[in-house]
């Protein structure tokens, strides 16, 4: 309870400090003055100079209140892109992230960032506040770079990697590829004891684990004219693997537990996107998309009283077309009104099988072989209205309808869904670079495919098995958000959300005969169970330090809160929501020293304290905050040097185990298991040309 309040003090004084200091130095510093179009700030070339970035993406981070969302990985195009566009467009990709796709761009070749509100120039904000447009230059030439990096931890393991680039630009065609690995490995360690509820010493252990791992990844795009537009084509190749083996010595009762994990992962992926310019002002887009992945994973796990052994075998693919067409904007006498209407549909694909083996025996559970099918479709349409040069509308109104398909040992399913989704966004500025932005939307989650496969625990022998038959949660999201810049480099946002969930997804308890097996046993399933709210208070800001007599200094923070409430299916209680985060904040620290061409930077960031919840188990996720120091040498435009330092913290995971479901069981024994902090130093060299 002391650490707790501790850190709420924490939290608090840095708020008042955060806003102290925000304004005061609002106070202090003249606005800059408003461009013609309040919506739209462009930052040139000029305003990063005295940063030397290296890529569009290091020029994103020099953006005074713009918070970076690379977006999520959800199925589908539609509702998960990130808040950047490369040329007023979004790549067709998906395994290639949008921090990637900024990072193979040369500052150099960017000839201005726009940084958009309330859809200003009818830009598709999809949600957004807030959106950054990098502009490039059409004829930038050949340029690239090559990196090499090299990383050592506290154990005196080593992880060296590699990253060339290289493009070309030129008479209105680009190319560019892309080539990445990495290889690396880090020892675990660790003590786990375990106690009954009376205090009585179960079993004391000492973990030793070592994992190995390598990536590796090489992208090709191409754009260019193609039938009267435009065309952007690319692809993708990842690699990944990684080998886990561990020894856990059991001190006291005796003997040891031995595992291992080995897994493959391939994944690749084509994209195709074409523009082309119509009649009457309007604008044709298509998108073409295409990924296949597959995962093998083997795991063993031997102890003093059983020995298992899963071999799993996943192979999942996505299918995406679409289109959108943008009408010119129509006068209204009252702003202007630009309408936009596009359909997407995505077919997305998994067959899972796996087989598990109890000493030596095959054990059989219901899910354990499995194909999902999802066909969707979302069709949308949306009016952004300039109701006044200080203030814009957007009302977009979409339709998802989506049929599921499952077949296996789980059982068979077929289920059909349609939700109207509604999404109302108005942005008001209210003076020169003061913004208020105000939402309320709906949203469908989309169902985890692994919710239909079987799952298996041996250490704590709990089981899961698939259900084919689920319906996705629904959110009603209402938002506030308020934006004060000042200065060339500094911000204040506040934001306040509010969602209502229905349908959510909880684990409980069924009792059913497995497949060969003869008696029933109990399994959990994911099942839907009520509803839930949730509510998060952010704050952030950056503070320039000029005036405080640190010349290219600049403070940055961020604090926010999550209140959050749902009924615990299995004990019909109120709670949070599981493995929710309440309290986060970070802390950044940052000087750019011109003459020296040094750019250094030191950041913490708080730890973690989550609570989980199923039928059988109550755990518990603690962490202590990190720390990073980075320090940056630019002799000249070609040459970046960096050389940081991460200071990790050590963790502490907790579970107790009942005998039954929550709210009949009484707890079994409970389980500790604490692991130390890692830090490592890592060098990174850049040649660009």
């Amino acid at each position: 309870m002391a650490g707790t309040l501790g850190g709420w003090r924490l939290i608090g004084a840095s708020v008042l400090a955060l806003s102290a200091a925000v304004a005061g130095g609002a106070a202090a510093q003249d606005p800059a003055p408003a461009p013609a179009d309040p919506n739209v700030t462009p930052y040139a070339p000029d305003y990063f100079a005295e940063f030397r970035p290296v890529t569009a993406l290091d020029m994103i981070g020099r953006i005074p209140g713009f918070q970076f969302d690379g977006g999520s990985s959800a199925r589908g195009f539609a509702g998960t892109a990130g808040n950047v566009l490369i040329d007023g467009v979004r790549p067709p990709t998906r395994g290639d992230s949008l921090a990637s796709v900024l990072s193979r761009i040369p500052a150099a070749q960017v000839l201005r960032i726009d940084v958009v509100r309330a859809g200003a120039g009818g830009i598709d904000m999809q949600g957004k506040a807030v959106v950054a447009n990098v502009i490039r230059k059409p004829d930038a030439g050949v340029s690239g770079s090559a990196a090499a990096s090299l990383s050592m931890n506290d154990q005196g393991r080593f992880q060296p990697g590699v990253n060339l680039q290289a493009r070309r630009q030129r008479d209105g065609r680009s190319m560019d590829g892309s080539f990445r690995f990495s290889t690396g490995s880090q020892e675990f360690s660790g003590v786990r004891e375990r106690r009954r509820p009376n205090g009585e010493v179960l079993l004391v252990g000492l973990n030793d684990g070592d994992v190995g791992y390598s990536n590796g990844e090489t992208t090709g795009v191409y754009e260019g004219p193609l039938g009267g537009g435009r065309v952007r084509a690319n692809v993708l190749v990842n690699y990944s693997a990684s080998l886990f083996e561990g020894t856990d010595i059991l001190i006291f009762p005796g003997g040891q537990d031995f595992s291992r994990s080995d897994s493959t992962r391939w994944r690749g992926e084509a994209g195709l996107r074409w523009n082309r310019s119509l009649p009457r002002g309007m604008n044709l887009e298509l998108v073409g998309f295409q990924s296949l992945t597959q995962n093998d994973n083997a795991g063993a796990y031997d102890t003093p009283f059983f020995t298992t052994r899963t071999l799993s075998d996943q192979t999942s693919g996505e299918s995406i077309v679409s289109g959108t067409l943008k009408f010119a904007p129509l006068e209204t006498g009252r702003g202007a009104l630009n309408l936009e209407a596009g359909s997407e549909t995505a077919l997305n694909w998994v067959d899972s099988a796996t087989a598990y083996t109890f000493d030596g025996s095959p054990l059989f559970l219901p899910g354990d072989d499995t194909r999902v099918e999802e066909l969707r479709n979302e069709s949308f349409v949306t009016a952004l209205w300039a109701a006044r040069p200080n203030l814009s509308v957007e009302a977009n109104l979409r339709y998802e309808l989506s049929r599921i398909t499952a077949d296996g040992s789980a059982g068979e399913a077929e289920t059909t869904l349609g939700y109207l989704k509604p999404r109302l966004a108005a942005t008001w500025t209210v003076a020169p670079r003061n913004t208020l932005t105000f939402k309320l939307e709906k949203s469908v989650d989309q169902l985890s495919f692994g919710a239909f496969t079987a799952s298996a625990a041996f250490a704590t022998d709990i089981y899961g098995r698939g259900n084919p038959d689920i319906r996705p949660a629904q959110i009603w999201l209402s938002s506030a958000r308020y934006e004060r810049l000042f200065g060339t480099q500094g911000s204040f946002v506040a934001e306040f959300t509010h969602e209502v969930f229905e349908d959510v997804l909880g684990v409980v308890v069924i009792y059913e005969i497995p497949p060969g097996g003869t008696t029933p046993r109990p399994f959990n399933i994911t099942r839907n169970v009520g509803g839930a709210t949730r509510d998060r208070l952010t704050l952030s800001g950056r503070l320039p330090l000029d005036r405080w007599g640190m010349s290219g200094g600049l403070l940055s923070g961020q604090v926010y809160h999550r209140w959050s409430d749902t009924t615990d299916p299995v004990t019909f209680v109120d709670r949070r929501l599981s493995g929710e985060q309440a309290t986060g904040w970070s802390i950044a620290l940052n000087q750019n020293l011109v003459a020296q061409r040094i750019n250094w930077n030191v950041s913490m960031s708080s730890g973690q304290d989550t609570i989980g919840y199923s039928p059988s188990v109550l755990s518990r996720f603690s962490s202590q905050p990190t720390g990073q120091f980075n320090l940056t040498y630019r002799p000249d435009p070609q040459w970046s040097v960096t050389g940081g330092l991460y200071v990790g913290s050590g963790s502490r995971n907790e579970f107790t185990l009942y005998n039954a479901p929550r709210h009949v069981g009484t707890p079994v024994y409970t389980e500790a298991s604490r692991q130390p902090g890692t830090s490592q130093v890592s060098l990174n060299v850049r040649r660009s040309f």
